[in-house]
């Protein structure tokens, strides 16, 4: 199929799109992102462990891919000015997790605990941490200075969004023992989850503090693992967590409460939007007019497959950009997405064709 779409255009007209539950726009907006998991496989990279250990590497081959694409698909999707001297320590990894790092794969949070007792332990360690001594690798405040200098932007982190609670449960006791726990040892899992929440909170503020960062009534959770809970055990362990976020970092009028799970955890919807969720990307598994029917305040960032975007025919792609707008779009709570990350190995011929057919069957004026 030959595309005949302005690509620079497009992303100009798309800018004008993001306007919640109205139709006093153009078109249905669409919203997807090319990862590091894209840029690896595109580029054919012959080291993945240098592309993540050498950050004058990465941003050179972020660069070329930036180079590449920017004239096929209209924009710039990665970072080059990446430097890690001003990047705090991950939270999980501060709260016991580690990072591994394999050839040909990217980075993956692992755990070093074996027992409740490992649990038990790092209770301890959380009941007595001093968070603002282990949030920043050493000469941090130096290179946030320097950076600041030197590039003229302010570095502002802290209180916007992370993983939620059930997927850093998973990467600090593991996956197999966080269900197991969960069942066997509720009442220390309880504990477990109320100091993890309020440690995170503390986090926020430390980083929000040291940056100037203002409030700004939006949190987003990662929180693919959720699917692991069933509704009781969500209620009881993540709820409370997601319910202390919120309150924290998103309760004024006109807040934004994001929740990314791309699994089917389908059985959690009601829950989320109880707690006030307005803007989703779910699994695709899950059809929008179900999402609609259990979220109905919900922005809904989908539906499209992954592997259909990666893998099928054009006439495919185009069939399931209808059914979206055909499904949600009336509303204006339709941002066309793909349900998950957009896969590596995906033609850049389809994703034109993702575009185009946005554009073409996504009109409201």
């Amino acid at each position: 199929m030959k595309v005949d779409l302005d690509v620079k255009k497009f992303w100009e007209v798309n800018a004008q799109c993001f306007k919640p539950f109205s139709t006093d726009k153009p078109r249905v907006p669409i919203s997807f992102w090319l990862d590091d998991h894209f840029v690896l496989e595109y580029m054919n990279l012959p080291s993945t462990i240098r592309y993540y250990n050498d950050p004058d590497y990465r941003n050179e081959i972020n660069k070329k891919f930036n180079d590449e694409i920017e004239p096929i698909l209209g924009k710039r999707f990665q970072s080059e000015d990446y430097n890690p001297a001003i990047q705090p320590n991950r939270f999980e990894v501060i709260m016991g997790s580690y990072w591994a790092i394999s050839e040909g794969a990217t980075p993956w949070l692992e755990s070093t605990v074996e027992s409740i007792e490992d649990v038990k332990k790092l209770i301890k360690k959380y009941e007595t941490m001093d968070m603002r001594s282990v949030i920043y690798p050493e000469g941090w405040h130096e290179a946030k200075e320097k950076y600041e200098k030197e590039t003229g932007k302010k570095l502002r982190l802290g209180g916007t969004g992370s993983r939620g609670p059930a997927t850093m449960a998973t990467s600090i006791l593991g996956t197999v023992n966080t269900c197991m726990f969960i069942m066997d040892e509720p009442e220390i899992m309880d504990e477990f989850f109320k100091l993890l929440c309020e440690r995170l909170i503390e986090y926020h503020h430390i980083l929000m503090e040291d940056t100037g960062n203002e409030k700004r009534n939006r949190y987003s959770l990662t929180d693919d693992n959720c699917y692991l809970f069933s509704p009781a055990l969500y209620e009881r362990f993540c709820a409370p967590f997601l319910a202390r976020l919120f309150e924290e970092f998103a309760n004024e009028p006109g807040y934004v409460r994001h929740q990314h799970s791309d699994s089917d955890m389908g059985h959690l919807m009601e829950i989320l939007s109880d707690l006030g969720v307005n803007e989703v990307n779910l699994g695709p598994n899950i059809h929008p007019l179900e999402i609609r029917k259990k979220m109905p305040r919900a922005v809904i960032y989908g539906q499209m497959p992954p592997f259909v975007l990666r893998n099928g025919t054009h006439e495919e792609i185009i069939e399931i950009v209808k059914r979206d707008i055909d499904c949600l779009a009336g509303d204006g709570g339709l941002v066309e997405c793909t349900a998950g990350s957009v896969a590596g190995g995906t033609p850049l011929e389809n994703i034109l064709v993702y575009m185009w057919a946005v554009q073409e069957y996504g009109k409201y004026r």
